[in-house]
């Protein structure tokens, strides 16, 4: 008996796999460096960066404490990305955004979820965390930010040093 096609088979399939799984883990690293992109557009505050890394006809969205002090209650900020983007202007400031954990990333063929908890600093001094998470897209072999979402959390901050 001759196994020799089905040896072939097996190695070729598994050859297929690991192509696949290479292809996924490269995405996911430039998935991921498009966020750190966006952290360094924080920093930064220049439009051009922000512009560099999103899709001007996608969103931006965000939930705060409400004005009213409210407990309960959301203040939602809602834009479109290049209105965000052209609102933006380094006002001096040094701003820092940074993962406290390690960010899930869920992709499949040209679109991508991003999650992870974040803290924010504002001057050295902790401004508050919560979590972001970022849809993004496949454009010309290069990932971009479609819509993006963030929540503004003063309390139960696991990096909070007060």
């Amino acid at each position: 008996m001759n196994t020799e096609p089905g040896i072939r088979l097996v190695l070729i399939s598994l050859a297929l796999i690991c192509s696949v799984a290479d292809a996924q883990e490269n995405d996911r690293l430039a998935i991921l460096a498009v966020m750190e992109k966006a952290f360094e557009a924080v920093r930064t505050g220049d439009p051009d960066d922000w512009r560099a890394i999103q899709l001007a006809e996608g969103t931006t969205l965000s939930f705060r404490p409400h004005p009213d002090g409210d407990p309960n209650r959301q203040e939602m900020r809602l834009a479109q990305n290049e209105a965000f983007v052209s609102k933006l202007e380094n006002d001096g400031h040094v701003y820092v955004e940074r993962w406290t954990g390690e960010p899930t990333v869920m992709l499949r063929g040209p679109i991508a979820v991003v999650w992870g908890e974040y803290d924010f600093w504002i001057d050295g001094e902790f401004s508050h965390c919560g979590v972001d998470s970022a849809d993004l897209v496949k454009v010309d072999n290069q990932w971009k930010i479609a819509n993006m979402m963030w929540t503004v959390e003063k309390e139960d901050c696991p990096t909070n040093p007060n």
